[in-house]
Order: C-alpha cells, then structure tokens, then sequence
C-alpha cells in the first residue's frame, strides 16, 4: 500500500492528468459487451485510470466508486493503463462476483468493496446468454425461486423466450440446478425451431447452439433415461423442421 501511495504521489506531483476526449475513454457499453464495470466511464491517468463518471443506481455508485476517484489496484492487479483496466474487467467477467478495489481520492487511498457484475452461468455452461445481471440476489436460492416462478409463468402462457430469459436469471443464481439446465436446452430447441420456421437462421443457428451446449455439457451429469429420451426427442424435432425447409 505504502508504495503504490508514494508511486501515486509523485505521479500527480511531476505530471498532470491528462485531458482526454471521450475516444480515448473505456466505457462499459463498448461494442455492447457487457463488463464487470458496468456504468463506470474511465480514462487514462498517469497512474491507474481515473473515474469519469458513475452511472446513478449501479453496482459501482453503491460500493461509493466516485468520479475522479483513481483505480490503481482490483484485487491483486495494479494497474498502470486504460489498457490494464479493460484487461482485467474482461478477465473477470464470469468468473468472479466480489473485487477488492483500491483507489485514490483526493490523495489518500480508500479500499472499496464491489459486487461486480459476473456471470456464473456463463462459467458453468457456456451459453450465449446474458441474464439480467442487475438484480442477481444476495441470496442466491432467493433469487433462483423467484425466476423459476416467473420462469413457469411465461411457459404456461406460452412465451419460450421470455421463459429462456427467465430460466437463464434461475441458473445466474445458482448455476448447479441440472433441471433447470435440462429445461433450457428442450426451450432453445423450441425456440429454435419456431425461428427456423419462420426463416431467422442467425437467431434460430444460435438457439440451437445454445441448446446443444448445455446438452453436451448436461451429459456430463447423471440424467435419467426418461431425461436423455426428452433432449433426444427435442433434437430429433429441429432435426426435422431443417429437413422440411426450402432454402
């Protein structure tokens, strides 16, 4: 701490912050990747990156992330560029929950506590899906029961995808529940077929994608026979929807 205080120090005393215009600032909405710094806006600083702006109700604002606050460290990682942030942001993505960040506010150093925005069940499954990384529970099985529920409601009113998004916040939460992890994948079958149908190859290419992802990594898992004859048969129904399509 003490010499990352005094590399601090010396850098504000012998070169100041430099000016720059927003395309030279990283922000989280870049090519609509999400990062773990969600709502954060930062530039180049002659040590770490310094804190444009804190989008109001983020993850960021509620862990006190300021503007002007200088970022020189996230966990273990010091950092000495713009470069070394956007770095360990994409590093972190999907692996971790918590960082401990170190900055700089008005000269003195303050260690903060930030939930970041991660994605367990891209980690654990693979799939291209991004859940609703803003209301991800402090009780993991909390959250995983509320999106099942509203889960079951969207499949018995019949909407696959808004059921798939529901699904996908369950798994966010606890990305060990095989069930859920079974009905996604008879759900992007579904979906995929309909988009078959209706001639959307990318999104219908990338539904089943999803689909046999989980599938793969679903037999992994010790699943029923009942279960693999389920996944066999959903495939076996997109299978022939492609078979039947005049392209």
């Amino acid at each position: 701490m003490e010499q990352i205080w005094w590399r601090f120090m010396r850098a504000t005393v012998s070169i100041p912050l430099l000016t720059l215009s927003l395309s030279h600032c990283l922000t989280s909405e870049a090519g609509q990747l999400p990062s773990v710094f969600r709502g954060v806006v930062v530039a180049d600083s002659p040590v770490g990156v310094r804190v444009v702006s804190v989008d109001e109700n983020s993850q960021a604002a509620l862990a006190d992330v300021r503007p002007d606050d200088i970022i020189v460290r996230v966990d273990d990682q010091e950092l000495h560029s713009i470069d070394d942030f956007a770095a360990v942001s994409t590093r972190m993505k999907g692996r971790t929950t918590k960082a401990a960040v170190l900055v700089f506010r008005n000269g003195q150093p303050v260690m903060l506590s930030l939930h970041l925005f991660s994605y367990p069940i891209l980690n654990a499954w693979g799939i291209d899906v991004l859940p609703d990384h803003d209301i991800r529970f402090a009780e993991p099985r909390v959250g995983f029961e509320y999106w099942q529920r509203l889960g079951n409601g969207f499949e018995v009113a019949g909407d696959a995808e808004k059921a798939l998004f529901a699904y996908g916040n369950a798994l966010h939460n606890v990305p060990t529940d095989t069930a859920t992890a079974i009905r996604m994948s008879q759900l992007f079958c579904q979906v995929s077929e309909r988009q078959f149908q209706r001639r959307r190859l990318r999104e219908a290419t990338g539904s089943l994608r999803n689909a046999v992802t989980l599938m793969q990594k679903l037999f992994e898992a010790a699943l029923s026979d009942e279960q693999l004859a389920a996944m066999r048969d959903q495939l076996r129904s997109v299978v022939g929807t492609l078979k039947g399509l005049e392209i």
